[in-house]
């Protein structure tokens, strides 16, 4: 049986292969049809990323809304379809993404345990310019495990290192699957600055860690991914 958290919200997770349109063409349409309508319905913007050339399928971009409970998922797909509220700028969104053969994936997630909410990080003014992008396969049912065991062993030597840990994240209806993102200080020059992240041998933390994770997953994809202008989490400087 999973364990649910008082603290838990929801996020919504989007990714959208853009097909023939440009991220700036994406950027454009968003900012003016999608996101006023998700706004409306009660969603908060969590990220909005592009995936980079070299490390990842391009071009795509990755949307995360945060809301607060299934009533608001409810009202969401309500008032989108039918004769719903927001049917007619749905039905608008709809029809620029097949203009341009756009295809896409969604997801339902609940947050880990420890993650911060989307104001928690504003407030602190919590830099995800760049980020890695890791969706892990987990055994079945062992996404809270994969976690803990993540936060435990991995969590404070990649911080070390230049990779900040904006979160982890389950999906509801898929019990072998976790989503992680770090965001990398000083965004790319994280990689001249941190990486390789050992030159010789790893640290025991991460010979334990990589005695440890092998039990507890199947596989995973990375990519990394950059901000697209109306993203929240970027900084100070943003």
């Amino acid at each position: 049986m999973r364990k649910y958290h008082a603290h838990t919200l929801l996020y919504l997770h989007e990714t959208i292969d853009l097909g023939r349109g440009p991220a700036t063409e994406f950027t454009g349409a968003f900012t003016e049809i999608y996101q006023p309508m998700m706004t409306e319905l009660g969603a908060r913007l969590y990220a909005l990323w592009e995936t980079t050339a070299y490390n990842g399928h391009w071009p795509q971009v990755t949307i995360i809304w945060e809301i607060d409970n299934f009533a608001d998922y409810a009202r969401i797909g309500r008032e989108q379809s039918g004769d719903g509220s927001h049917a007619h700028r749905a039905a608008e969104w709809r029809a620029y993404l097949a203009g341009i053969g756009a295809s896409g994936e969604g997801r339902i997630m609940y947050p880990g345990p420890h993650n911060k909410t989307l104001a928690e990080l504003t407030a602190v003014d919590f830099d995800a310019t760049v980020v890695i992008q890791e969706i892990m396969q987990t055994k079945p049912g062992r996404q809270d495990d994969y976690i803990r065991e993540l936060e435990r062993l991995y969590v404070p030597w990649s911080e070390r290192t230049g990779k900040r840990w904006l979160g982890s994240f389950t999906t509801t209806f898929r019990f072998n699957e976790v989503i992680h993102y770090w965001a990398l200080e000083g965004g790319w020059d994280c990689f001249e600055q941190h990486y390789p992240s050992w030159k010789d041998q790893p640290p025991a933390e991460i010979v334990t860690w990589m005695s440890v994770a092998p039990a507890l997953r199947d596989g995973w994809e990375d990519s990394i991914l950059q901000a697209l202008a109306p993203s929240p989490l970027q900084g100070p400087a943003a």
